[in-house]
């Protein structure tokens, strides 16, 4: 029998896979595109290399970048609505930003162990990268503490890099990701 639980957590389920969905659409787009200009005998060699490094690096890395920021607005939203599911159990840390106001709710109320909670370490180490692309353009010398970058990058140089002084992420980055907020938030909505 289905429940109200199960059908929460598959809606989203859902909700992320279509924006791996979308993700995996556009670079197929992009692919395709690739393909097809360096093909074509209407465009110069200079375009042909132009078009070959946006299709298979800069607009890749856009599209990385769209999609984890979209990914981290799902994972706000389904924190937000467990918190609501629950009956607004605890007050809501106004002082913090993001998932960070969450943490009191997930950690008092719903009981998780946040200290050893291996997806919830990975998702503060993306609130750092996040942080570093909206607040900073993903300059990491502009950031206050450049530093607590700079060191996630080396330990995580699978997830994450840095190509002249900006902080991107790698496909096995944001596919990890993905996999960490799936579990976290079924985790969440199972709790609730």
């Amino acid at each position: 029998m289905t429940t109200k639980k199960d059908l929460a957590v598959a809606f989203m389920h859902n909700n992320l896979n279509q924006l791996t969905g979308f993700h995996n659409h556009v670079h197929g787009f992009f692919n395709d595109n690739l393909k097809d200009s360096q093909l074509s005998e209407e465009i110069n060699q200079h375009q042909k290399n132009f078009l070959k490094r946006e299709y298979e690096v800069n607009l890749p890395n856009q599209l990385r970048k769209s999609v984890f920021l979209m990914m981290f607005g799902h994972l706000e939203e389904c924190l937000h609505l467990s918190w609501l599911a629950s009956g607004e159990p605890i007050q809501l840390n106004k002082n913090e930003f993001g998932i960070a106001k969450y943490k009191p709710f997930v950690r008092d109320h719903l009981g998780f162990n946040l200290g050893s909670d291996s997806d919830w370490a990975y998702i503060q180490e993306c609130q750092l990268i996040r942080n570093a692309i909206i607040h900073a353009a993903g300059r990491v010398s502009l950031l206050k503490k450049p530093h607590e970058v700079e060191s996630l990058l080396k330990q995580r140089s699978d997830y994450f890099e840095m190509e002249h002084d900006r902080v991107y992420l790698t496909n096995t980055g944001i596919s990890a990701f993905q996999k960490s907020i799936a579990r976290f938030t079924e985790r969440v909505e199972r709790a609730i």
